[in-house]
């Protein structure tokens, strides 16, 4: 089984951003690099590195870094 990294990570690994420019409040607002491209590719990361399957609805509702956490809470994962 593959480890699992810190969401912050993974989101500023798929967006090509610094760790730093990344917290609870980031999305697609805030960070200009995430783009419908890069929702898309972070939606699959999280499926693969987290072993899950997003719904649709949780996929148009993740709006920033805290909707990620939350979703993987009520899922029981680490995150």
């Amino acid at each position: 089984m593959e480890s699992l990294i810190k969401v912050e990570e993974l989101v500023a690994t798929v967006m090509n951003v610094p760790l730093s420019l990344i917290t609870d409040s980031t999305g697609p607002t805030t960070l200009q690099t995430w783009n419908s491209l890069k929702h898309l590719e972070l939606i699959a990361a999280l499926e693969e590195i987290y072993s899950i399957k997003l719904t649709t609805h949780e996929m148009h509702t993740l709006t920033c870094v805290a909707d990620i956490h939350r979703i993987l809470q009520q899922r029981s994962l680490s995150t």
